[in-house]
């Protein structure tokens, strides 16, 4: 417990009033009987006006002090951190010649929130379909009057031919999970297709487009549940163009990837691709043989066939390092963007020659990395540098160190700390950008202006910007300080990676719990313990505290602590961020209560009593610091906290259930659930009911329990009969 510290003194301007009077009449017997207006009165507030703003500034020296100690410390403030995304730009259904290109640090708006473009752009008329070749089941076959048999008819196949049966699913952009466990082949088919207006110049269209570069946007599916993350560094994305051999045959020709800032898919950015220069390479395939269209290596056939007519290119994306490859989004024409504004070439100040002269910049919030400078020198425009700190810089060096939350410049003393700007020499900023906090996390659909635009330039923002957020207050540092000097950035123990992990400005997590030396292989159950240098980190968000809203991780959680606490580990740590495994239980009670009147309060009331003790934050569990990660779930604590809640008189055996491969199935009450450790208990369901003495708790309603192919084979489409 902190020591308290008193106010040098705490007396306020009424105090002082009162004593003041009080020793006058003490002193000045004459003046007690002198009336409210008498201008003694006056000099009496005039003076203890004084003597508290005294006061104040005096019980205001402590606090300057531990300022000027937190300063010493050199523990910064965090900056503030912007929001990132991606928006699209395309050319008006009309461009049959592209536009210009989308600078870089071109200017955004999304009503007052400035965003910057990052990258440049060629900007296209085509829209985008994304389709997937949907693998069928013998059942789903089944349901739909169709054996493999009538497949292999239909489509004339050779003896030893497999058909794969399939139906082209249409995924929408910005709404369905782009998800390949389903596919066939496990890629994704992208449709490039002209507008209306550019129907009959379909061929001038090509021939423009050939030899471009084609911005493609890819976001991550960081909202569904994750399991692990050990790695961001980049997964192998394969791009192929579909087109004809002169024999007929289908055959995909690698596109050249000359960028990829989304990483393969695994954050929010864009992947820029090189056209072939050859316009004939580009094909519809809307003149196929109806009987064949879609089969084997043939994209999969569009809904409309009109719009299948417009079809510029096909190209074909797949991932070999994860064949089961989620995406939250892809999009044609797309461009890094970030919630923050731009500054160039602007001048600043002037050199004084004075040693640590201070240059004030036209906004706070500056972020360093993008701060250019340069100093006049003999005509010239010199580039200076930015450091963290000035001291022991050399008085040559060309250097400066910024505060970006005031936006303030300080130069060196020409001796040791660096060069002092020569007299009268110019100061400007080639370039910065300023801004973030979490106003730039932008909702999909909010910027909608291109400042200074052409008319030609469309602009489509279908995907949120995320990931801003607000620079740190004192007192958020204030709290925050004490656990740093614990682990000084740097995780080492146990307890560094929880209080590293909880405490991070990216992502919220409500708990945090490491087992060292744990690797999850393949999958949890595959697990080895003991090894040397590795780490596993469990995490888990915050939740409300009811039935059903079991706190589980998302993979974007996971790959945003995946990437704050590694840059803070030792130099050889196998980091792995996993989410713990769940394990179904549900809970059935027989009770009686004391009072009828009060039953269903009293059932209630023993839910939720339930609900709290198997919740997994705090204050659930025995510790109140949520379920202990493989600590045994038994019947007889849960019998100890239902006769707990009052109005509770007696409670019968109760029965706790588990799911296993689809079953729920009764667990031994001497037993209990035995749990490894990295496992947590996930109640899906609590039963209670008023019984006697001997009543068989039942499972509780709402729970059900349960009950490849060969290489020869041949893609083939199914197309249901519609009457």
């Amino acid at each position: 417990m902190p020591l308290p510290v008193p106010n040098l003194d705490d007396r306020r301007f009424d105090d002082l009033v009162a004593e003041s009077k009080a020793r006058l009449a003490a002193h000045l017997p004459e003046l007690t009987q002198v009336s409210p207006g008498d201008p003694v009165h006056t000099v009496i507030d005039l003076f203890s006006w004084l003597t508290e703003t005294i006061l104040y500034r005096a019980n205001l020296i402590p606090e300057r002090q531990r300022r000027i100690f937190l300063n010493l410390l050199q523990i910064p403030l965090r900056p503030a951190i912007p929001a990132k995304g991606v928006v699209c730009i395309d050319a008006g259904p009309t461009s049959i010649q592209l536009p210009s290109l989308v600078k870089d640090g071109t200017q955004l708006r999304a009503g007052q929130q400035p965003v910057t473009v990052l990258g440049e752009i060629q900007p296209t008329p085509l829209t985008l379909q994304v389709l997937i070749k949907q693998a069928l089941s013998t059942d789903d076959l089944e349901a739909l009057g169709m054996t493999l048999n009538d497949l292999h008819e239909q489509y004339g196949l050779r003896k030893g031919e497999t058909p794969k049966p399939y139906q082209p699913k249409r995924l929408i952009v910005g709404q369905d999970i782009i998800n390949l466990t389903p596919s066939l082949d496990k890629s994704v088919y992208l449709a490039a297709i002209a507008p209306k207006q550019l129907e009959g110049q379909l061929g001038l269209l090509r021939d423009n487009l050939a030899g471009i570069r084609l911005n493609v946007a890819l976001a991550p599916a960081d909202n569904v549940e994750g399991d692990a993350v050990t790695e961001t560094s980049a997964r192998a994305l394969v791009w192929e163009l579909i087109s004809l051999a002169n024999d007929g045959s289908v055959r995909h020709l690698p596109l050249e990837q000359l960028s990829d800032t989304s990483l393969g898919g695994r954050q929010v950015g864009v992947v820029r691709l090189q056209l072939p220069k050859n316009s004939a390479l580009f094909r519809d395939f809307a003149n196929a043989d109806p009987m064949f269209d879609g089969t084997k290596a043939y994209p999969p056939a569009l809904d409309d066939a009109i719009e299948a007519q417009r079809v510029a290119f096909w190209i074909r994306m797949r991932s070999p390092d994860e064949p089961d490859l989620q995406l939250g989004y892809i999009g044609l024409n797309g461009i890094d963007v970030v919630a923050q504004g731009m500054r160039t070439d602007r001048m600043v100040g002037l050199g004084s020659g004075h040693p640590d002269q201070v240059v004030a910049l036209p906004d706070a919030h500056v972020d360093t990395n993008t701060l250019a400078l340069d100093v006049e020198d003999r005509g010239t425009w010199v580039r200076w540098q930015a450091v963290d700190q000035l001291a022991n810089q050399g008085g040559e060096a060309r250097v400066f160190r910024l505060n970006r939350e005031t936006g303030l410049v300080y130069f060196g003393d020409g001796q040791r700390s660096g060069m002092r700007p020569p007299v009268g020499a110019g100061i400007r900023i080639a370039s910065y950008r300023y801004g973030g906090g979490t106003t730039g996390n932008l909702p999909a659909g909010t910027i909608k202006e291109i400042v200074n635009g052409q008319s030609r330039h469309k602009l489509r923002h279908e995907w949120p910007l995320k990931g801003g957020v607000n620079a740190e207050t004192v007192e958020e540092a204030e709290r925050r300080i004490p656990t740093f000097l614990t682990h000084r950035n740097r995780a080492v123990t146990a307890e560094d990676f929880q209080l590293i992990t909880r405490h991070n400005p990216i992502n919220p997590v409500a708990r945090a719990e490491v087992i060292p030396g744990f690797i999850p292989g393949a999958t949890l159950d595959a697990a080895n313990y003991q090894v040397p240098g590795a780490v596993s980190l469990f995490v888990l968000p915050p939740a409300e505290r009811v039935l059903g809203n079991t706190p589980k991780p998302t993979k974007g959680l996971l790959k945003d602590v995946f990437e704050y606490v590694s840059a803070r580990t030792l130099v050889g740590t196998e980091l792995y961020v996993l989410s713990p495994m769940f394990i179904p239980v549900a809970v059935s009670l027989v009770i009686q209560v004391l009072d009828a009147k009060t039953e269903q309060t009293t059932i209630q009331a023993v839910k939720q009593a339930m609900v709290d003790y198997l919740w997994l934050l705090a204050p659930g569990g025995a510790q109140g610091r949520g379920w202990a990660m493989g600590k045994t779930v038994r019947a007889n604590e849960l019998l100890t906290q239902a006769a707990r809640v009052a109005g509770v008189l007696s409670v019968n055996p109760v029965a706790l259930f588990a799911e296993k491969d689809g079953e729920w199935k009764r667990v031994s009450a001497s037993e209990g659930l035995l749990l490894e450790p990295y496992q947590l208990p996930d109640l899906q369901g609590v039963g209670v009911v008023i019984g006697q003495v001997g009543d068989t708790p039942a499972l509780p309603g709402g729970l059900k329990g349960g009950d490849g192919s060969s290489d020869n084979g041949v893609a083939v489409p199914v197309i249901p009969e519609v009457c």
